[in-house]
């Protein structure tokens, strides 16, 4: 990737922190390299990941760095080498990086990519590694790219890379069955949000881990059968509703304080499917508890390129709709990122980019 003309603006940080650690720079116009597509961007998401970015959890960034894990776009230019892709083209840019050559690549799991340097610690985000989508205008490898159905506008669209993805990807590696039972932890948020409604669409049951009255209507809303507040028992709750057999499926984006509650929902031969470590990475596990019930304990990150295309299906059909707490406007990034950090919210924090 090169540089041409100033004059475009992207949320940069030069030095790790919070949300006052950001600031709105005028940057060189990226030139797409060989193998690459450069990106206007039109919407972008704001995610716990990008806070970890810009905390510092990853401290081989190197600065100054433009956060962004999730946005969407219209082809600009492209750069040598690259074919099927015009300029004009309406895209959704596929928020991990990979080789589409090793082993796992090769086998439509691109979230794999043996390439990936910190496999272990990491996903292999483009934020993590190169400028994500809180610029104007990106320059991005045109394998990310995914076409976007004409009907599917883009604030919409921006909220399907990483949480819509990401909650696809989580529920197929549980393997749910029709009439099962699946305990969203976090449900109103993104990921929770689509998880809830990819449940839905298996044919489970669905019970939402909410934090108060205006997060359980916005799940009732979007299907769930029951909700339950976080500050109730809810491994009982669970049981209460289920023949005393507990949850088939727990899904937790939130880590180390869930963790517990959500083994002690689990149902024997019950699979717990962890995808964030929002608020630790690290838990005690009963060994005896996980054998004796034949649980399982599933790790996720985010999908691979036919899952997306799923995704994107699914949404054109309006057989998912993306809970969207509220929407900014470019220059109220730090707003949005206030916003994000707050209880109470339901749903997607949005960022309209049309640079």
């Amino acid at each position: 990737m090169g540089y041409g003309c100033l004059g475009l603006r992207a949320w940069r940080f030069d030095s790790f922190g919070g949300a006052d650690k950001l600031y709105l720079a005028e940057v060189e116009r990226p030139k797409p390299a060989s193998g690459e597509v450069l990106v206007r961007v039109a919407y972008a998401g704001v995610n716990p990941v990008d806070r970890s970015i810009i905390s510092g959890r990853f401290q081989w960034i190197r600065l100054p760095h433009t956060p962004g894990a999730e946005f969407v776009g219209t082809v600009e230019d492209v750069g040598d080498g690259v074919g099927g892709v015009e300029a004009g083209e309406r895209v959704l840019v596929m928020p991990n990086l990979f080789c589409g050559e090793c082993y796992y690549c090769s086998r439509g799991e691109e979230s794999s990519c043996l390439t990936n340097p910190n496999i272990e610690r990491e996903p292999y985000l483009l934020a993590i590694h190169r400028d994500g989508g809180w610029a104007e205008w990106v320059a991005v490898p045109s394998r990310n790219l995914m076409r976007l159905p004409d009907n599917l506008d883009f604030r919409e669209a921006s909220t399907l890379p990483v949480d819509g993805l990401t909650a696809w990807h989580l529920l197929r590696r549980a393997r749910p069955q029709p009439g099962e039972l699946v305990v969203v932890m976090g449900a109103s948020g993104g990921v929770g949000s689509f998880a809830v409604q990819f449940a839905k669409i298996y044919g489970c049951g669905v019970v939402g881990v909410v934090g108060g009255e205006t997060q359980a209507r916005a799940l009732l809303e979007l299907g769930a059968d029951y909700v339950v507040d976080r500050s109730e028992d809810i491994a009982h709750f669970v049981r209460s509703v289920n023949g005393g057999r507990g949850a088939d499926i727990v899904v937790d984006p939130l880590g180390s304080a869930t963790w517990k509650t959500s083994f002690l929902s689990l149902a024997p031969m019950g699979r717990y499917v962890t995808c964030g470590v929002l608020t630790g990475t690290t838990a005690e596990l009963d060994i005896l508890r996980l054998y004796s019930m034949q649980a399982e304990v599933i790790g996720s990150t985010v999908g691979s390129r036919w899952e997306m295309q799923r995704v994107l299906e699914l949404a054109s059909k309006n057989r998912v709709k993306p809970l969207i707490d509220s929407t900014y406007k470019f220059e109220e990034l730090k707003s949005a990122f206030t916003r994000l950090n707050e209880h109470g919210r339901s749903g997607k924090v949005v960022l309209e980019v049309k640079g």
